[in-house]
């Protein structure tokens, strides 16, 4: 079937087409036309009052359900979820059971994204088993298809590891993505060291504890003249270090989960346990920085930082509760509603659709006649309610349930592949 988008503004920096008003006819997956003014009676017309199109948006560091966790995720579920939220491709963390550290693993998540039709690029296990003693197979996974390699949201504690594995990646131009956090000092990561955490009577974590690991992998990075990606910070601190980093660098990227750009653990008074997330929600000043951070460059990529998990983990009192919060569905929305003071609607999509893509050194889709179609089209103006019967996710761990927005995905278009919201 053909499918013709109709008045939709372009937002893509670097294409000609950018800011532009533009009617888009794709056929068999493919852009086959794109003009001022395009009829064709036999295409099926995608229309909205204020329709943007961009190329389709990218995630880093998706946690999988399967293989292991099929009751939280599966892959069938995490594509639906992730077309709901106008995510066309997954970067996905290895954490499974078993972890994901070996070529044959690499080629099946891959394989699975293509059946799916959600476009999935695996991140290998950075140690074996993800235990931080060794490294894992890295060349092997390299040629198999992976695009990183990294323990997920478990810090590597032992320098020389990651000092290793920087040095091990230079041969293939590889990258290593880290999420700074000491764990000695972080008090389990139940809450921002501050006035939240001392009125509720818990121990908090200090900016110090990521910081300081912050600091770490940049050193660790200039001596090793590799590539690094500093995965998901949440302080002030982290971001000067970075910014530092950068001036003279441009082997470091960093990414930012979107739950730290518009919560701060003033949220935590009431003890939800959706928000208790790692990289954990710190204050006011520490969210106004990463807002900059995010409009500078300094952070490269927001992260919906989709962790799916089963009710028994999260129906607990808030110290016992795990850690994470499903956010695919609902990262454009929530940025675009609480957002817009201080980012933009070009910054936001600019950052889940080039900057992931750029953080990795992958190639950008383009936006043209002749290319595969691989959009996002969205309205930032459309008011919704995203209730539980909305999630298509098999996991419902989300903090944003029953709330409303301002800015709705109206199609998710991979190739042949297409998700139209209701």
């Amino acid at each position: 079937m053909k499918y013709l988008i109709k008045n939709c503004k372009v937002i893509h920096r670097g294409s000609k087409l950018h800011g532009k008003k533009v009617d888009i006819l794709i056929d068999k997956g493919t852009i086959i036309d794109i003009a001022s003014k395009i009829t064709d009676p036999k295409a099926k017309i995608i229309q909205g009052k204020q329709l943007h199109a961009s190329i389709g948006w990218m995630d880093i560091g998706t946690h999988l359900g399967e293989p292991g966790y099929e009751h939280r995720e599966t892959f069938e579920s995490l594509s639906k979820a992730a077309s709901a939220g106008g995510f066309t491709d997954l970067v996905t963390m290895p954490k499974s059971i078993p972890a994901i550290q070996s070529k044959a693993q690499i080629k099946n998540l891959i394989s699975a994204g293509k059946t799916v039709g959600t476009d999935i690029h695996p991140l290998g296990a950075l140690s074996q088993d993800l235990k931080g003693e060794n490294i894992s197979e890295l060349i092997d996974m390299h040629h198999a298809g992976a695009v990183g390699f990294t323990d997920g949201l478990k810090p590597v504690e032992k320098s020389g590891l990651i000092l290793r594995a920087l040095q091990y990646v230079k041969q293939f131009n590889g990258i290593i993505l880290h999420h700074p956090n000491d764990p000695s000092l972080a008090n389990e990561d139940l809450i921002h060291e501050g006035d939240v955490s001392t009125s509720l009577g818990m121990k908090g974590s200090p900016s110090l504890a990521e910081s300081l690991t912050t600091y770490r992998d940049v050193q660790l990075q200039e001596y090793a003249n590799s590539r690094l990606c500093i995965h998901l910070i949440s302080s002030k601190e982290s971001i000067e270090i970075i910014k530092n980093a950068k001036k003279s660098d441009d082997n470091i990227v960093s990414g930012v989960s979107y739950l730290n750009l518009v919560k701060c653990h003033e949220d935590l008074s009431d003890f939800d346990s959706n928000l208790k997330v790692k990289p954990i929600l710190r204050d006011k000043q520490d969210q106004k920085s990463l807002r900059k951070g995010t409009s500078d460059d300094t952070i490269d990529y927001i992260s919906t930082n989709h962790c799916p998990l089963e009710i028994e983990k999260k129906h607990l009192e808030f110290p016992y509760a795990s850690h994470g919060a499903i956010g695919l569905e609902t990262c454009f929305a929530v940025l675009c509603t609480d957002s817009a003071k201080d980012l933009n609607v070009e910054t936001i999509v600019h950052k889940i659709s080039i900057g992931p893509r750029e953080a990795l050194g992958m190639e950008i889709p383009q936006l043209e006649k002749g290319a595969a179609a691989k959009l996002t089209i969205f309205d930032p103006t459309v008011k919704w309610k995203y209730e539980v019967k909305d999630i298509q996710s098999l996991s419902n761990n989300s903090p944003f349930i029953n709330s409303e927005f301002k800015g709705k995905v109206i199609a998710t278009i991979n190739a042949s592949n297409i998700s139209l919201s209701e």
